[in-house]
């Protein structure tokens, strides 16, 4: 039985990733979470991450939070060393799988207090994931989180591109947009302020209840209203749902959809295989 202080999440980040491991979580997101958790440290809370890699932040929240039950999902099979740990369930698929995602929550058998997506860091992905997850499984008063947006400005992501800096020259009369990037996870955390900011606009409450949001550096923390939100509306009014594709193009879609798991895939094991040399930029920048 441990004596003394209980540990904290930067202690738990020691214990359990290894220096060169690409997926652990920086010391700016280990504060954040610390000051959301702490308050709810013995509380029987329930945890979804999407995106499990070695496993080490499944054994952080484990140890963190005594009491909380979390469950993991990847498209990668489980690490052993969270197979059978006590409180934690991991689940192999799709992120964006909507059966999945219920099995998920079928575990604990209410909604989630908390939410972090850290999986594929694709836009399409990750939006699919939050427009699912947010109403339905998040508890009122609960936290969505989503790790590393930034990789909207990665050229090398599929939906990513060069950062450029917002044009400060526009401040001009007259002026009435002002543009900024909008590429993958980028231009999913822009939208979530016009979801946000719909009532004020409108007068009609969005399907995604979002109370505030929390913005730091490559992180976003999305907390729900307690007040429910609209009905999901459908597709919109001008933006209306293609027709049926043929049968050849269906499965042209499904293969597309298959290479984009893949690709996912890959980059997992890129980010594994690059570890040693992520590693040795960082040391060599101290």
């Amino acid at each position: 039985m441990e004596s003394g202080p209980p540990p904290t999440l930067e202690d738990l980040a020691q214990r359990y990733y290894s220096p060169d491991d690409p997926s652990l979580k920086g010391a700016g997101y280990l504060r954040a979470y610390t000051r959301l958790l702490e308050p709810r440290r013995q509380e029987p809370l329930a945890i979804l991450e999407l995106g499990v890699s070695t496993g080490a932040s499944l054994l952080s929240w484990h140890d963190y939070l005594p009491n909380a039950t979390i469950i993991g999902i990847d498209i990668e099979p489980p690490p052993a060393r969270v197979v059978g740990v006590a409180r934690v369930h991991v689940l192999q698929g799709d992120q964006a799988d909507p059966a999945l995602l219920d099995q998920a929550a079928a575990i604990v058998g209410r909604p989630f207090d908390l939410i972090i997506d850290d999986a594929s860091h694709f836009g399409h992905l990750t939006k699919r994931s939050l427009h699912y997850l947010f109403p339905r499984l998040l508890a009122p008063g609960g936290w969505y989180v989503i790790e590393d947006f930034g990789t909207g400005f990665l050229p090398h992501y599929a939906d990513g591109t060069v950062y450029a800096p917002p044009d400060w020259t526009d401040a001009q009369p007259h002026t009435r947009e002002y543009r900024s990037s909008q590429f993958g996870m980028v231009g999913i955390v822009k939208q979530l302020i016009d979801a946000m900011m719909q009532e004020v606009a409108t007068g009609a409450r969005s399907y995604l209840a979002i109370e505030r949001l929390l913005i730091e550096p490559n992180i976003v923390f999305i907390e729900k209203s307690r007040q429910p939100g609209a009905p999901w509306p459908g597709p919109m009014p001008d933006k209306p749902r293609l027709p049926e594709p043929p049968d050849d193009l269906r499965v042209r879609l499904d293969e597309h959809a298959a290479r984009l798991a893949e690709l996912e895939r890959v980059v997992s094991r890129l980010r594994r295989v690059l570890a040693p040399v992520l590693w040795l930029r960082r040391s060599l920048r101290k």
